[in-house]
């Protein structure tokens, strides 16, 4: 349910970070007032607006809203996989109040008509902030730049070109060289254009055993240093998109201490699997950015924690059932991310030793960054409401989940979370407030008062 919210009462909430409890007033969209519930308690500005909504918010969390760095949201042309509609309505149920989208579309996001297209489905569809990435190149052929600043200014942020390699350098030198005139960032995944190019898991004893083509890390490697380099040359700005590997991120740690305009993040469920998952050739774990060895997740991981990786996407990817009735090399790449993505998330604090405050900074803050250069606000008074109420202590019954999923390329529609070494899952989007409205995923029991 998303509703308009003119006078909202969220009662009992905690703040992320926070032992104390507090009541948030939203009127019209705004956070009109962030009150303490021990100062209510004592007397103190306790009187409740006529014909308030109340919610009562006792054991949940106020969380900034996430910003994703990279989703697929099917369409314009790949309907059948999801649509604007759909796709942004589940990022928010995952607690994303802004998604950018990768410009691999059909058409691609080449033209402002595809840009207007894509920005009209997403108010209508009332989910998330929806951010259309520019396709680099027309087409993502890798010949012909795209009008890069007319797409600027129809609101595309970015521009990219998904999992599409450029091949020849001269085009990507020109690209880089025409963004960096506007100052508008690049989001390139480091994928050489020959190495690897049929592979479709990460070159190891795991892929070799099962007799997958592989893909290696120079295929990372390679096109990163090309990608380093000519940012060095051009200034451009930078963000390298999903990283993969240990030898990616020490090259990105030299790239930053050589202070070249540089960020980059990695995959969210890249900090959970590696090419050992693939056993019995389970497709669930075909992803277009493979998993790599142990080793490999360690170094994202211990990344992270350093701060040489700035950021955690989803890499979101939703497929119809048919896309993996077929054979692994044969299976469509890609994890349909926002149905387990809370559940995930709440498992890095004890994965990277951080507290879940600094888990939710890769998540909202270092994104924002990346698009904008400064920190997206919080939960203050005065401010328009963007954020998610959640219920982090809420256990899930992972059977009852499965059958209800629409989707199924996920691995946790298809093996327990014990079996990949996960911890019982737990955490649940209740509601979130955004772009002036309110969204429901559960009845949270809202009352209505009279003063």
């Amino acid at each position: 349910m998303n509703t308009p919210t003119d006078c909202t009462i969220i009662d009992g909430v905690k703040l992320l970070g926070q032992e104390s409890t507090y009541r948030i007033t939203l009127r019209d969209g705004l956070i009109d007032q962030l009150q303490a519930v021990a100062e209510l308690q004592s007397g103190k500005n306790s009187q409740l607006p006529s014909n308030a909504q109340i919610i009562d918010a006792q054991g949940l969390v106020a969380v900034p809203g996430m910003i994703d760095l990279y989703t697929r949201l099917r369409e314009p042309g790949l309907t059948r996989k999801g649509t604007i509609a759909s796709q942004s309505t589940a990022a928010l149920a995952a607690g994303f109040t802004k998604v950018l989208c990768a410009p691999d579309t059909l058409p691609t996001i080449d033209t402002v008509a595809t840009v207007e297209l894509v920005q009209h489905r997403a108010a209508m569809a009332n989910g998330a902030h929806v951010l259309p990435m520019a396709a680099l190149t027309i087409g993502l052929h890798g010949e012909q730049l795209s009008e890069l600043a007319t797409l600027q200014a129809a609101g595309c942020p970015v521009a990219g070109q998904a999992d599409v390699p450029i091949q020849s350098t001269n085009v990507l030198n020109s690209a880089m060289e025409y963004a960096a005139s506007f100052n508008m960032p690049l989001f390139m995944t480091p994928r050489d254009a020959q190495l690897g190019v049929d592979g479709c898991a990460h070159t190891g004893a795991m892929a070799t055993r099962l007799g997958l083509p592989g893909i290696p890390v120079a295929a990372e490697t390679v096109a990163l240093a090309r990608l380093l380099e000519l940012c060095r040359e051009t200034g451009c700005r930078l963000h390298i998109s999903r990283l993969s590997s240990a030898r990616a991120v020490q090259m990105i740690d030299i790239a930053k201490q050589q202070a070249l305009p540089v960020t980059c993040d990695v995959g969210l469920h890249h900090l959970f699997f590696t090419d050992q998952n693939l056993e019995g050739y389970d497709s669930s774990f075909h992803s277009a950015v493979p998993f790599r060895s142990m080793a490999d997740r360690e170094a994202l991981r211990a990344g992270l924690t350093q701060g040489v990786i700035d950021a955690i996407c989803t890499d979101h990817a939703p497929h119809d059932r048919d896309a993996s009735l077929a054979p692994f090399p044969a299976t469509e790449a890609g994890l349909s991310a926002y149905q387990w993505a809370i559940p995930l998330i709440l498992q890095l604090p004890d994965l990277l030793q951080l507290s879940l405050g600094q888990v939710m900074e890769k998540l909202r803050d270092a994104p924002g960054r990346v698009l904008d250069g400064a920190n997206p606000p919080g939960i203050e008074q005065g401010i328009p409401a963007d954020f998610f109420l959640l219920s982090p202590d809420h256990r899930i019954e992972e059977d009852s989940v499965n059958a209800s999923r629409e989707y199924s390329n996920h691995p946790l529609n298809e093996n327990s979370a014990a079996s990949m070494g996960i911890s019982p899952l737990k955490g649940r989007v209740d509601a979130a407030f955004t772009q002036g409205r309110m969204h429901t995923f559960i009845d949270l029991q809202a009352s209505g008062s009279s003063g």
